[in-house]
């Protein structure tokens, strides 16, 4: 109606601040504004794809609120309605889930202030090769970490989510290309031996145009060789702007970087997909290697994209291998590598080890 206002937010969010309305008024004018947004289709490519939106709604109906604590309640309730399933509204109450997306904003500002303070943390994972004919080498991944206030540890799974939700994982993924290719040779204890380590980029991070300009200017100057580095993303983000995608990966390999396919199988990629995507290497989701002894339907599906990739030039690798028995399997099947805990327990990067 005259006089309410719609305004971008930020990448895909935008907000709608309606005046006059009664809760009844803003929840059918929200649903209004979904079903507006699925009746819309776009064709790329030949096919034609729809278009959905998770939307939160919070009333202002009481005084003393501020704009910052309107935003997250509308922001929490949007997120609410991620959960269910998307495609859907959900009205901001005083329950748990409204209180547990209030607490990404906490863990926010955590990782905000580690990022200031120099607290963030790198593990190193080895990648196992399984060809015993080959020369010895060190492959590793990068896996990140946080020391809280306390000195504590923290896992990525804790604080990772509010970075993507709030717009941190660039900043993050800078800090790790910037912090992993300054210290490359202090990275593992063989030191500039090292043949290969791999580094996660995110989809926000795919997104930033100045990205591939970062890792090669990063690289020249701290005189690492290129094709010491691999990129790694996964296929859900590869496939979500696949030219976007192909343009920075075909950059960055011409410098000599190899790239990484993570996760294969965890989202909703075709193996249609493989023929557009110039990678060096594919690592199989982990949750085609678990009982891989006893579903006939992992194996087989393993055999295929070990397959399909080397048909590309592609190594071929298995990820979360928990037990020493699926590596003769995995061999047969045509795996060059392994990756997992039945391999090797992450470890910390040589220069952040205390004495």
């Amino acid at each position: 109606m005259r006089g309410d206002l719609l305004a971008r937010l930020g990448g895909d969010e935008f907000g709608l601040l309606a005046f006059d309305v009664d809760a009844v008024q803003a929840l059918a004018l929200a649903e209004q504004v979904r079903c507006c947004i699925e009746r819309s289709t776009f064709m790329w490519q030949g096919r034609t794809y729809t278009v959905s939106a998770s939307v939160g709604v919070v009333m202002v109906d009481r005084d003393g609120r501020t704009l910052k604590d309107l935003l997250a309640w509308a922001d929490s309730a949007c997120y609410l309605a991620k959960d269910d399933g998307r495609n859907r509204v959900r009205v901001h109450g005083d329950d748990d889930d409204a209180t547990r997306r209030m607490g990404e904003m906490e863990w926010a500002n955590r990782l905000r202030w580690a990022l200031e303070q120099d607290r963030l943390l790198l593990d190193y994972q080895e990648v196992v090769q399984l060809d015993p004919a080959l020369a010895p080498a060190i492959h590793v991944e990068l896996l990140l970490r946080m020391r809280d206030e306390s000195g504590g540890v923290v896992l990525p799974g804790a604080f990772l989510g509010a970075a993507e939700r709030y717009g941190l994982m660039p900043a993050v993924d800078r800090w790790v290309i910037r912090t992993a290719l300054s210290n490359f040779a202090r990275l593992h204890p063989c030191g500039d031996t090292l043949a290969t380590c791999a580094i996660n980029l995110s989809g926000a991070s795919i997104e930033d145009e100045g990205l591939a300009d970062f890792i090669l200017d990063t690289l020249e100057r701290h005189a690492v060789p290129p094709r010491k580095v691999c990129l790694e993303i996964t296929e859900t983000v590869a496939v979500r702007d696949l030219l976007r995608v192909v343009r920075m990966i075909e950059r960055l390999r011409a410098a000599g970087c190899r790239i990484a396919l993570d996760d294969f199988g965890a989202g909703m990629a075709s193996f249609g997909y493989l023929k557009n995507l110039p990678v060096d290497v594919i690592k199989i989701d982990g949750s085609f290697v678990r009982n891989l002894d006893s579903d006939p339907m992992n194996r087989i599906i393993i055999d295929a994209v070990a397959r399909i990739g080397h048909q590309r030039g592609a190594k071929v690798v298995a990820e979360w291998v928990e037990d020493q028995r699926y590596l003769e399997v995995l061999r047969a099947l045509g795996v060059d590598y392994a990756q997992g805990f039945a391999l090797h327990r992450s470890e910390r990067v040589l220069f952040q080890r205390t004495p």
